[in-house]
């Protein structure tokens, strides 16, 4: 290294190499005085020669390394992230990391490893396993170097940096072999970088004082200090004594030093506890390199007396081993006296107690004091303040010492019980090691009697004797048994001298009327669990006479007391009561055995216990006469404790005495109690006091009870939550029922009684009220749980089948809903075993006689003829029979809906989300998979036509799309189902009974023909059509009777060759036959000639034309004589035919157009609906160019009757526009097809346009569309001609028509409902009155400025605007959360139809605001400076300005310079306009004197609610008073402007004309070209040439201007 590289090392670097020696690889630093001197220097110092970096051949690497020995925590871990990366990208073994790269880590790594920075740690580490890995066998050589420090690592302080290390090691060393051999083979250099660390190295040499702070020195090397003796520690541990020979003398040296071992007093509890390990590894594996001496004077005399916080546990277990190997440091080679004797030192570190160790910190110190040599006890100096007695031998202070280590109130409390065990251990070893029989009864009385006294009665002066914890009992027990044991007469007189003291307790407790009398009596009842339950331990414990005899005596005299003291206050000292109780009840044996005892208990129980019932001791009375009918007979005192309590007044006594008797046995055997335990829950469903409910608890939880009173009990509380008065008192009730025994209900819920307790909690989780919903709910929550968890959950799948049953049987308001049904059979199907599941299929899902129940009233009621327009059977409805034309009335359940209904979509729900359909039985399939097919025909009906088959009643939105997605999921679970298994026996069975219910023409056949279809079709959309079709059957089933099946055949049929030969037979009978005639037959072949067009639409081509041509003529011959029906299945025939015999000439297309004419004109009705729809068809497809491209007859036929349609089917839409719609598919699509004819009608309805305003009021939204497309075409192109009469027509005046001003005169009120009936009215009603505005605004399209004028005056007679406004911006802003953003909406046009309804009633709003502030600014700025609330108008303005401002600005700069520029030039006062889109400005200038006069309009952003400022930039000529005149008439015209878009330019012409006329008569100055006036005065201006302004002189005297 060069001197200039070395002089960037820092100067106190060579301060210390200066004072420590040369730095020469295998020298040390310098001369040590300690043993441990002489190894080679540490690679550890932060004074070291950089590494080589000149032959890394990647300079990026350099530069990492470089930056690795910098200060920066940050730097180096950046620096070791690249290393990192380079790392892993690198090869392994000879293609690794070069050899330059591994010397230069080798060097740098051990100072990483202990850098501050937690972050650089672990780094280095990952990065030095990586480095191993990619060196491989290379890395040997460097072992030396660098295991101390990574084996170091492993047992870092820091848990994340340990783990680095650890993994890193593993990384490279992954076998507990390979682990090993490491340390093993590397022994000697793990010891000798221990010693140099621990004998060289201090904070100075690991760290530069001049950059770091000395608590980061002292860190690193506490740090290192801990992790060199841990890894030593482990090196003893890990390889066994045969192989450590490689470092068994350096290994002696190091364990002998001193200097090691003085660390045991060391600052840091990390060295603290590294060092104590070691202590007791190498007591354990090199006891012999131990100097006692040595260890002695380091370990104990140095170390005794210094803090143990965090190390006090294992500083006691190396004491407790030094103690048990090494006793003699205690003695021979202890040097300490006085004040450091051992002894004092060892009780200097008792009295710390275990200074926040764990619990066996005193298992360890009972070892040490047991194993302590005799001499240590009996020396040491003897404080004589600290023991009661002189006498007392030294070994005494010792006991002391442990008492205060014990009662410190920094002893954690979860060590109490070890504690005090290892106390009386310890005072059983000094007891033992006594000889004077005096100084062991003292060390009894005065250390171990003293917890028996304070465990039963405490006191504050006495608390350093109290046991904390769990264990107090325990520990007063083995005290009292080892007094026992050690001297019985101590222990009896202090037993009765205790026991006195309890009496006295007893007898002098404070009175009633005494502040402090509730916890006197209550602190009498502890006392009395104290002293009883110590009793009962003893007595078990020892089993001893003497000891039973004594406790006998005393608890007679106790129980003497307790009962003088209830007669003579009345019951009132409960306390007493709580002794007598607690007594009878720990003590049974006693009382039994002793008679004395047991007589003058059962004479109170019997004759004074009734006359003290009413008093606080009640509860305590009665139970100890619970106690003691065991004992003795004391039928007679319960007799009349209940005959007083009858007689007694109401009071809350009563009520606590009552309610104690009735939780005691006798209730089973006195009839009075029941009666009072009704009469009290009567009176808490009705107030709901918590007192009344304690008593009926009392008695429902009484298992003595009668199985009748607690089900009558039940019963009614079950009745009462269906009364709204008591439902929440009997929730109460049932709260505190399942807390206190909730076996019970349970119990009770699985009885036939109890059942409807849990359906009516399941109800009433669906109430409205929230309160009442939550607690229902976790009462019914709470009762399946616990259902479940008993008997397997057979009890609680027993009640919900029998639940299920009753709600398939028959439904009410009171039913649960289907949801939550469905959720309970999911959870008991999925938690019952699988080989119970097939059983439990058929529980769960409904039956057949439940099926059949359910469908019949459905199947007896007629369908809608309207539905004939939404199925392939088309018109085959007529042909129903025997339906009952009547009101069907069904039960229902809260949701309004049938139980079919529920039936269905209990097993819809169910099945889709299990198995249960793959594990049901063929029967329960079939009766499954045919049941519900039907069920879903009939749920489409009534969603294409509401109220047409009445499975539900329906009011609310979200209920129709939960219905809709019913239909769905049940069509794909039916052809799923049979899509799994094709061919299969279950399908064969469906369709086959499915097509044997649809014979006949009942409406059961009817929709099981429907269902057949359905389920084929699916089927044949998923497989594909069947090609095994019976075609012999299709030849003849066109002469079936059975219409139904014939159709369900004919529909499902493939659409093959086989149809052909059916076809033309149909045609052919249809030709001869007449409606007159044969009605019935006629109708019959025209509905399945329909099924066999629409459903194979190429078969018509392979028939004859000719017979096509005959069909046609006599059909429509026949089109009058059919019936309503008919015509409409005649109009289907011809829609498919007539466009293969389009060129045929002939009368009957003039009979055919005259004939759909006529069908315009009739009632509409929902028998006619599938009439009017296949007439609207037919015509779209005679209007078709198509059809009418070369045949006269049928363009003759059109134009004759063009004229006339459009009168007929705007009068057809008048009779349309009621009712809506919304729930009526057939009408809608009525509605829809007239939609497009009005559409394609043009300019043909101009005449008749009055008729459409009405239908713009319509609830049909095709109808609506259908109107205001028509008016929206009409309306502007009218205003053109409308402008023409107004500018012709003095005095003309334009008006907006009365029907539409009447559709915008109030605006709906959306305050209702969203998933209501209603709501859907308003949105229509909405939607009218939103779009009747739109055609409004189209007024002003084409309109000139006096006509618009006009529209504007109609408006401005109502409040038109001001309510369209108010509603827009109610919807758009002050009703929601965040206002619409309109930037996602065109807001210039609009289109109708081309979003979601409520995007499109958003979008048309916006639309009108926009056109409202485009064509009448002037109302509308009228309407919100009107505003009153701040809090709507300043949303409105910020709203306006970021959306709709923009674009009225930007149409308005646009107008003006399209108007400037269309602005001719040889005008005398030329106006020169200049528009800036940037600052929203218009300027105006005019020409004068050389100079222009000009004003400014800026446009402010929220413009034009905001007016428009208009401001004189240059005024040239004109006097200032009339200038600002002109701004003010300007401003003034142009806020009140009702001109919309031409107030700007009106305003610039007014300004205009202004200028104009006010230079109007002037010339200029002959002589300087100055503007004269007409009147010969001269302006007051300077003129610019002469610079003088006496014009007079200069005129009469030429010679001035020369």
């Amino acid at each position: 290294m060069t001197k200039k590289a070395f002089k960037s090392q820092a100067s106190s670097s060579r301060a210390v190499s200066g004072a420590l020696g040369s730095f020469t690889h295998g020298a040390g630093f310098g001369a040590s005085a300690s043993p441990l001197g002489g190894v080679s220097s540490s690679s550890l110092s932060h004074v070291y020669e950089p590494p080589d970096l000149s032959g890394l051949t990647d300079p990026n690497v350099g530069v990492a390394f470089k930056n690795l020995q910098k200060r920066d925590a940050t730097t180096k871990s950046k620096a070791l992230e690249e290393l990192q990366t380079y790392t892993q990208s690198s090869g392994t073994g000879p293609y690794g990391v070069e050899g330059k790269m591994l010397e230069a880590w080798t060097n740098i790594y051990p100072r990483l490893s202990i850098d501050n920075s937690r972050r650089v740690r672990q780094l280095a580490h990952d990065v030095q396993g990586q480095i191993a890995i990619s060196c491989g066998k290379r890395i040997l050589r460097c072992m030396p170097l660098i295991v101390g420090a990574w084996l170091a690592g492993i047992y870092d302080q820091d848990r994340s940096v340990s783990r680095a290390a650890q993994e890193s090691f593993k990384l490279v060393f992954p076998s507990e072999e390979k682990y090993r051999n490491v340390w093993r083979m590397y022994q000697a250099d793990i010891v000798q970088f221990s010693r140099c660390v621990i004998g060289q190295e201090t904070p100075n040499t690991l760290s530069d004082e001049r950059t770091t702070s000395p608590d980061d020195a002292l860190s690193k090397y506490t740090r290192t200090l801990g992790s060199v003796i841990s890894m030593i520690t482990n090196l003893l541990e890990t390889v066994v004594e045969r192989d450590l020979t490689k470092c068994s003398s350096q290994l002696h040296d190091m364990l002998e030093d001193a200097q090691l071992w003085k660390l045991a007093s060391y600052s840091d509890a990390f060295v603290r506890r590294a060092i104590y390990r070691l202590l007791v590894v190498a007591l354990a594996k090199s006891k012999n390199d131990l100097d006692p001496s040595t260890i002695s004077a380091t370990v104990l005399t140095s170390t005794l007396h210094c803090p143990q916080t965090g190390s006090a546990y294992d500083y006691a277990r190396a004491l407790a081993l030094l103690t048990a190997e090494i006793p003699s440091v205690w003695t021979i080679y202890y040097h300490g006296t006085g004040k450091k004797s051992a002894i004092n030192r060892l009780c200097h570190f008792l009295r710390k107690g275990s200074q926040g160790g764990p619990p066996e910190f005193w298992c360890y110190i009972e070892g040490l004091i047991r194993d302590l040599p005799a001499e240590v006890l009996g020396h040491g100096s003897y404080e004589a303040n600290r023991h009661p007695s002189d006498e007392l031998p030294p070994i005494m202070e010792v006991l002391e010492a442990l008492h205060d280590g014990i009662a410190s109130k920094d002893e954690p409390r979860t060590n109490s019980g070890p504690a005090w065990e290892a106390y009386l251990s310890t005072a059983q070893t000094i007891w033992t090691s006594l000889e004077s029989s005096g100084h062991r009864s003292q060390l009894l009385l005065s250390s171990v009697l003293p917890i028996l006294p304070q465990q039963i009665r405490p006191l504050l002066e006495n608390s350093r004797w109290t046991v904390l914890g769990p264990q107090q009992q325990t520990i007063c027990i083995k005290a009292c048994i080892q007094v026992l044991r050690q001297d019985g007469p101590l222990f009896a007189d202090q037993w009765r001298t205790l026991s006195g003291h309890i009496i006295k307790d007893i007898t002098i407790s404070l009175p009633e009327r005494s502040e402090d009398c509730g916890g006197s009596q209550d602190s009498l009842g502890a006392e009395a669990k104290s002293w009883y339950g110590l009793q009962a331990a003893l007595l078990t414990e020892t089993g001893s006479s003497f000891v039973n005899d004594l406790l006998s005596n005393t608890l007679d005299l106790e129980l003497e007391a307790t009962i003088s003291t209830l007669k003579a206050g009345n019951g009132k000292p409960y306390g007493a009561a709580a002794f007598l109780a607690t007594a009878i009840e720990l003590l049974p044996e006693s009382i039994l055995t002793v008679e004395r005892i047991k007589t003058r208990l059962c004479t109170f129980a019997n004759h004074d216990i009734p006359d003290l019932l009413l008093s606080p001791s009640a509860n305590n009375l009665i139970h100890a006469m619970e106690l003691l009918q065991y004992v003795c007979d004391v039928r007679q005192g319960f007799t009349r404790c209940t005959i007083a309590l009858a007689e007694a007044p109401e009071s809350a006594l009563k009520r606590d005495a009552l309610q104690a008797l009735l939780s005691s046995p006798s209730i089973a055997s006195n009839s009075s109690l029941p009666l009072m335990a009704k009469e009290s829950l009567q009176a808490a469903l009705r107030t709901d006091n918590t007192n009344d409910w304690d008593i009926v608890v009392a008695a429902a939880n009484n298992a003595k009870a009668p199985k009748d009173l607690t089900d009558d009990i039940l019963l009614l509380m079950t009745e009462s939550l269906s009364m709204d008065a008591q439902r929440l008192p009997s929730l109460h009730g049932f709260e505190l029922l399942r807390k206190h025994n909730m076996s019970l209900l349970v119990d009770y819920t699985a009885t036939p009684k109890g059942s409807a307790l849990l359906a009516r909690l399941l109800y009433l989780a669906d109430d409205r009220d929230d309160v009442v919903a939550q607690r229902a709910n976790g009462l019914a929550r709470g009762l399946q749980d616990a259902m479940l968890a008993g008997s397997d959950g057979s009890q609680a799948s027993g009640v919900f089948l029998n639940l299920l049953k009753r709600n398939f049987d028959d439904i009410s308001t009171e039913s649960l809903s289907v949801e939550l049904l469905v959720k309970q059979a999911q959870k008991a199907f999925l938690d019952s075993p699988e080989a119970d599941k097939p059983g439990l299929i058929g529980e769960l899902l409904p039956g057949p006689d439940q099926w059949s129940k359910a469908l019949e009233p459905f199947l007896a009621y007629p369908p809608n003829p309207s539905i004939a327009t939404t199925n392939s059977f088309g018109g085959a409805i007529a042909f129903i029979k025997n339906a009952v034309e009547t009101k069907l009335e069904v039960s229902r359940d809260v949701n309004r809906q049938s139980l079919l209904l529920r039936m269905g979509r209990f097993v819809v729900d169910l099945l889709h989300d299990t198995n249960a359909f793959d594990i049901s039985t063929p029967e329960q399939r079939l009766v499954i998979t045919k049941n519900l097919a039907i069920t879903l025909q009939l749920a489409g009906d009534n969603l294409s036509l509401q109220g047409s088959m009445p499975l539900w009643v329906s009011s609310k939105l979200d209920k129709d799309v939960d219905l809709v997605e019913f239909v769905a999921r049940g069509q794909s679970l039916i052809a799923s189902w049979l899509h799994k298994i094709p061919k299969s026996v279950l399908t064969e069975n469906v369709l086959g009974q499915l097509l044997e219910w649809s014979l006949g023409l009942s409406s059961a056949a009817y929709y099981s023909g429907r269902a057949y279809a359905a389920i084929v079709t699916g089927l044949n959309d998923l497989l594909g059509p069947s090609k095994d079709e019976d075609s012999s059957r299709l030849k003849t089933i066109v002469n079936s009777p059975d219409t139904f099946t014939a159709i369900a055949l004919l529909v499902t049929a493939s659409g093959g060759q086989g149809l052909l030969h059916p076809c033309n037979e149909l045609l052919t009978d249809l030709t001869v036959i007449s409606f007159d005639a044969e009605p019935q037959k006629c109708l019959h072949c025209l509905v399945l000639l329909n099924c066999i067009l629409y459903g194979s639409e190429n078969l018509i081509i392979d028939v004859s034309k000719q017979r096509l041509i005959f069909f046609v003529k006599h059909i429509v011959d026949e089109l009058p004589k059919a019936v309503i029906t008919g015509q409409a299945e005649i109009m289907k025939a011809l829609y498919a035919v007539l466009p293969l015999i389009k060129d045929i000439y002939g009368s009957f297309w003039g009979v055919l157009v005259e004939h759909i004419r006529s069908t315009f004109h009739g009632s509409v009705t929902d028998e006619t609906l599938p009439l009017l729809s296949a007439s609207l068809r037919l015509l779209s497809l005679l209007r078709k160019p198509l059809m009418q491209d070369g045949n006269d007859d049928l363009l003759e036929a059109w134009a004759g009757h063009r004229s006339y349609f459009a009168k007929d089917l705007i009068g057809l839409m008048k009779k349309l526009k009621d009712p809506s719609d919304e729930a009526h598919q057939p009408r809608r699509i009525v509605n829809e097809l007239l939609r497009r004819h009005i559409a394609g009608l043009g300019t043909d309805i101009a005449e008749d346009v009055e008729g459409l305003y009405p239908v713009l009021a319509s609830e049909s939204e095709a109808l609506q569309t259908a109107a205001y497309e028509a008016l929206h075409a009409i309306v502007p192109a009218k205003q053109e001609e409308l402008s023409l009469e107004k500018a012709l027509e003095k005095g003309y005046q334009a008006n907006l028509p009365d029907e539409l001003l009447s559709l915008i005169l109030a605006p709906p009120s959306m305050d209702v409902d969203v998933e209501s009936d209603t709501y859907r009215n308003k949105l229509s009603f909405l939607r009218s009155y939103l779009l009747s505005w739109k055609v409004t605004f189209d007024h002003w399209s084409n309109a000139s400025y006096a006509l618009q004028v006009d529209y504007a005056g109609n408006l401005a007679e109502g409040t038109y605007l001001a309510n369209l406004l108010d509603l827009t911006f109610s919807l758009l802003i002050t009703s929601r959360h965040k206002s619409v953003d309109a930037s996602k909406f065109p807001i210039e046009t609009y289109e109708p139809g081309q979003e979601p309804q409520e995007r499109d009633t958003q979008a048309l709003m916006i639309h009108l605001y926009y056109l409202s502030l485009l064509n009448i600014p002037s109302p509308a700025k009228t309407w919100w400076r009107d505003t009153s609330s701040r809090q709507i108008k300043l949303p409105i303005q910020n709203w306006t300005e970021k959306y709709i401002s923009p674009i009225i600005i930007a149409a308005e700069l646009s107008a003006i310079k399209e108007w400037a520029s269309s602005q001719t030039a040889t005008d005398d006062t030329p106006l020169t306009i200049k528009v800036s889109h940037t600052t929203r400005e218009v300027t105006a200038s005019i020409p004068i004197d050389e100079q222009n006069t000009s004003i400014s309009i800026r446009l402010p952003p929220s413009y034009p609610l905001s007016r428009a400022e208009i401001t004189g930039i240059h005024r040239v000529g004109i006097p200032e008073n009339k200038w600002n005149s002109w701004i003010r008439n300007a401003q003034g015209q142009l806020t009140t402007s009702d001109g919309g878009r031409n107030a700007l330019i009106d305003c610039l012409l007014a300004w205009k004309r202004n200028v104009t006329a006010a230079l109007k008569g002037q010339t200029e100055c002959a002589i300087c070209y100055s503007v004269v006036g007409a009147d010969r005065t001269l302006p007051k201006k300077k003129c610019p040439t002469i610079y003088r302004e006496d014009f007079r002189l200069v005129r009469s005297n030429p010679e001035v201007t020369k």
